[in-house]
């Protein structure tokens, strides 16, 4: 039997569905989701406002590969007039030095507060998190993992490499027969492997299977959402909350990077940053997962004491979660690089079914791959943490 603190316990499930469309960064998709978010809050009356943020998207991106392809044949051939001419007339005219033929991204964050009931100088702030976006691809998750690891791991420095090479012939007049050829037929040869993994990048942004985006990440969305309802209905005592609806998220974490870029300093001086926290919620599915370790080859955990707490209160009610070592990229990386600049002991958590990135990114990533009683039941773990830890900031002010 299904049970839940929610008035309707189909509440979750019922955003996922709501939600069950492509949404991917920078579309229509995303611009509908959030616009339904917003309306859910305002339906409770509910603070919420946007933070726009702009971004180079995937196809500015691939974009400036191919200029920066085309620029390293131009050095190396020693084409300086039509280097010269391109700079002149793009940047002697306002109108060609601000034209682009793909401009960059706009997307937004979506963020409600709702304050604490004891007002003080400085508060302590829960940061909830989960973003809204999703991603759809024509390759398998775990190989397009592989295809990022390898783009930033050895194409950025080859690019980089490639670039020196050709501004190095460019100012060398005395090259050797034998050492031009050499350095000529390892660009010309090593250009396939740029126009190979450009051709896989294409495959993972222009697909015609669309993934509807449950897991990853209406799931999240659905909790938080509820999660808000039931801090406005009854706030915590002695801590604000900020809800974060955070978008670009498929596309480099943009939203959680934007917000905190944005609100580092602010935060610093009102709220007390070595007792806030921020709990990120991305794909609550078949299971619940709950990240344990800052990465795969640390043994540091993520956190002090709030996974203890959640899981103190997960076994209390008598719920079942995995804890997983392997770090996902998602927005709770950001805020852990918010706690480092900030010079604070700002925690973390991550709610996180690893196993389930088999369906994610794909047509398989459905509604029905998410367990109801488990989003009701990370949202309950979350609540009752959250109110443990709030009645626990001021000991000597109970009566």
């Amino acid at each position: 039997m299904m049970t839940s603190i929610l008035d309707d316990p189909e509440a979750t499930i019922k955003h996922v569905n709501s939600l069950a469309f492509n949404r991917s960064t920078g579309s229509e998709g995303e611009t509908e989701a959030v616009f339904y978010i917003r309306d859910q809050l305002d339906n409770k009356d509910i603070e919420n406002r946007f933070e726009y943020f702009t971004y180079m998207g995937p196809r500015k991106v691939v974009m400036r590969l191919v200029y920066l392809i085309f620029l390293t044949y131009l050095l190396f051939f020693k084409f300086l007039m039509v280097i010269a001419i391109y700079f002149s007339i793009k940047y002697l005219f306002v109108t060609t030095r601000n034209y682009s033929l793909v401009k960059e991204e706009t997307s937004k964050n979506l963020v409600s507060t709702i304050s604490a009931i004891n007002r003080r100088k400085k508060l302590p702030v829960v940061i909830l998190t989960a973003h809204y976006d999703s991603f759809s691809a024509n390759l398998p998750f775990r190989l397009q993992s592989i295809l990022f690891f390898i783009f930033r791991i050895f194409i950025i420095p080859y690019f980089i490499i490639k670039l020196t090479f050709s501004l190095w012939i460019l100012g060398s007049f005395n090259l050797t027969t034998y050492q031009s050829p050499i350095i000529l037929d390892f660009i010309l040869k090593s250009s396939l492997i740029e126009f190979v993994i450009l051709f896989l990048i294409f495959l993972l942004i222009y697909n015609t299977k669309k993934s509807t985006g449950a897991i990853d990440n209406a799931s999240g969305v659905s909790i938080i959402l509820e999660l808000a309802k039931k801090l406005n209905e009854k706030p915590l005592k002695n801590m604000d909350v900020i809800i974060v609806f955070t978008g670009a998220e498929e596309w480099g974490l943009i939203g959680a990077k934007r917000f905190c870029k944005r609100n580092q300093k602010s935060f610093s001086e009102k709220y007390i940053l070595d007792k806030s926290l921020n709990i990120n919620f991305d794909m609550i599915g078949s299971y619940i997962g709950l990240l344990n370790k800052k990465n795969l080859f640390l043994r540091k955990l993520i956190n002090q004491t709030l996974n203890k707490n959640i899981v103190d209160t997960a076994n209390k009610l008598g719920i079942s979660i995995v804890k997983h070592e392997i770090t996902p990229k998602t927005d709770h990386k950001v805020f852990l690089k918010f706690g480092k600049k900030t010079k604070s002991d700002f925690q973390v958590a991550c709610f996180h079914s690893a196993k389930d990135v088999k369906y994610i990114h794909s047509p398989r990533d459905t509604p029905d791959k998410c367990n109801v009683q488990n989003l009701n039941n990370v949202l309950e773990i979350s609540l009752e943490t959250l109110r443990k830890i709030d009645s626990e900031l001021y000991p000597s002010e109970k009566i």
